[in-house]
């Protein structure tokens, strides 16, 4: 039961000091959760410290693998807007 930090991680140090098991380490080239440490915030907190605070959206994965902060969630917009917004703005 472990959460896993990403290649999308900007390493903004925002995850790290949550932690309350302290398995959130600075690592290249992102931040990395020691597996053994992680408890997913149970007991502790109802939602993921680490995910709470993170700005980048997709950037935690659960112990399944599925984003915790998924495209959309931190912004509002659905990721199929964003895609089209991002395609305009690239044409001009």
């Amino acid at each position: 039961m472990a959460v896993k930090i990403i290649e999308s991680c900007v390493n903004c140090f925002a995850c790290e000091p949550v932690c309350p098991s302290n398995a959130i380490y600075e690592a290249k080239p992102h931040f990395l959760v020691d597996s053994k440490k992680c408890t997913e915030c149970e007991g502790d907190f109802p939602v993921f410290q680490c995910a709470s605070i993170c700005p980048i959206e997709g950037a935690i994965l659960d112990s399944l693998g599925l984003a915790i902060n998924p495209p959309g969630s931190l912004t509002g917009i659905p990721p199929e807007k964003m895609a089209e917004a991002m395609a305009e703005l690239q044409s001009h």
